[in-house]
């Protein structure tokens, strides 16, 4: 809709940059004060694996954006140099981001549980936020539709499409409140935090449901039937399934252990 938010001389603001950077700025600010304020993560060594964090999000987005698009590259496979080119997704960046913030955390001596309950909420905000980023610049378009709810972009205002930009966005907004409700009615200890996180898993099966769901709807490249998002959203559901089920066995067997012996 409105790719270049202003210009200055000539230099452009692109909408799609500017607002994914204060998407992203946002959830690194207010992750690492959540981390350290209310999970009793080291000031330090948040910022530490916020920073293995990013740099894992960036590669393995950069990596998926190759599979999102995977047919050009194929086409013409010298074009797998230009880096620049792969675009982004991102599942694979939360793929990314988590293997290279598990092996920080393990190598500060951080509680996962405790820094993965911290971003829970930032991360669903940031994806709020960045969705914007992605409708205002024309990207990560919907299939076609007849649909009353299509919306038209000015490069083609004749064919109407599925509004996928602002679907995810308002998905990861219900995502948002849901977590700020539920972290507000468990009111837990950074003690309890770290032995078992419920915020973080709640997150992953719900990003990986409306990806599941939403990527049938939206334009691109198809890996065995399904985009990459769709695969990526699927391991999430999973692992925030086994995460969940894993922290109530957790948090049943501190409870017991509790238990006054009569």
């Amino acid at each position: 809709m409105y790719p270049t938010l202003f210009e200055i001389g000539s230099v452009s603001a692109d909408s799609y940059y500017i607002i994914w950077t204060i998407a992203i700025c946002a959830m690194v600010f207010w992750t690492r004060k959540r981390a350290s304020v209310k999970y009793g993560v080291p000031y330090d060594d948040a910022a530490d694996a916020l920073f293995w964090v990013m740099c894992g999000v960036f590669a393995g987005a950069t990596l998926g954006g190759y599979f999102d698009n995977w047919q050009r590259f194929a086409d013409d496979p010298i074009r797998i140099l230009y880096f620049w080119e792969s675009g982004v997704s991102s599942g694979p960046g939360f793929i990314g981001g988590g293997l290279a913030g598990l092996w920080k955390l393990k190598k500060l001596g951080v509680s996962v549980n405790s820094f993965a309950e911290s971003a829970s909420i930032p991360c669903a905000f940031m994806l709020f936020v960045g969705r914007w980023g992605c409708f205002l610049n024309g990207c990560c378009r919907g299939l076609p539709t007849d649909s009353f709810y299509g919306i038209s972009f000015p490069d083609n205002p004749s064919v109407r499409v599925f509004p996928s930009q602002l679907s995810e966005s308002f998905a990861a907004f219900i995502i948002f409140v849901s977590l700020l409700i539920i972290e507000k009615k468990l009111r837990r200890s950074p003690e309890d935090a770290a032995k078992a996180a419920f915020l973080w898993p709640l997150f992953l099966i719900s990003y990986g449901l409306y990806r599941f769901v939403f990527d049938f709807f939206r334009a691109g490249d198809r890996i065995l039937g399904l985009r990459v998002g769709q695969h990526t959203g699927l391991l999430a559901v999973l692992v925030g399934a086994v995460w969940l089920v894993y922290s109530f066995k957790k948090m049943r067997a501190v409870c017991e252990d509790a238990r006054p012996v009569s």
